[in-house]
């Protein structure tokens, strides 16, 4: 009988940690970029992303989500680079990952809430069709809000570990 075959190196938890937090910067800066770019010119009137309160609401969440991931992939990679870690880093990775994750989440359901109420009160208005700029607009927001999502499911994963990560931890 063949020896069964070698198996793969098993991925260190800290690759999968900056590997996360990697993504979930790349989604928050996706959104920003989406959301701060979205407008619609109606006749003459031009309609910006900063006139819907909840889109405002998602862009603070996806700008601080933004600042508080830097800031912690700053550490993951400083951590690689030193190779020491400090019971600060666990705490911050603790409750920082939780509060961030959720102010994420409700930026993205505010965004998929108004982005939907506002979409069926302008299809009761006016007869909206697939090529009409405000479509567009909606698609935007649409957009911005799933990014929104995809960054909070990073987080609730990288929640998780640093869970598993300070109840390891011995103080």
């Amino acid at each position: 009988m063949a020896p069964p075959p070698p198996s793969p190196p098993p991925v260190s938890l800290k690759v999968v940690n900056l590997l996360l937090r990697v993504l979930t910067a790349i989604f928050l800066v996706i959104s920003v970029i989406v959301l701060t770019t979205n407008s619609v010119t109606i006749g003459s009137i031009k309609f910006h992303f900063n006139d819907v309160y909840a889109y405002r609401y998602m862009l603070a969440a996806a700008v601080i989500g933004l600042v508080y991931a830097a800031m912690q992939l700053f550490f993951t990679i400083c951590q690689f680079a030193t190779g020491t870690t400090n019971s600060f880093n666990y705490q911050l990775d603790f409750y920082g990952d939780k509060v961030i994750s959720y102010l994420v989440a409700t930026g993205s359901a505010a965004g998929f809430g108004v982005t939907k109420d506002l979409k069926d009160a302008f299809i009761a208005l006016v007869a909206l069709d697939s090529t009409d700029p405000v479509d567009e607009f909606f698609s935007k927001g649409y957009a911005s809000a799933s990014l929104l999502l995809f960054a909070f499911l990073c987080l609730a994963v990288l929640s998780v570990f640093s869970s598993l990560a300070i109840a390891k931890r011995s103080f």
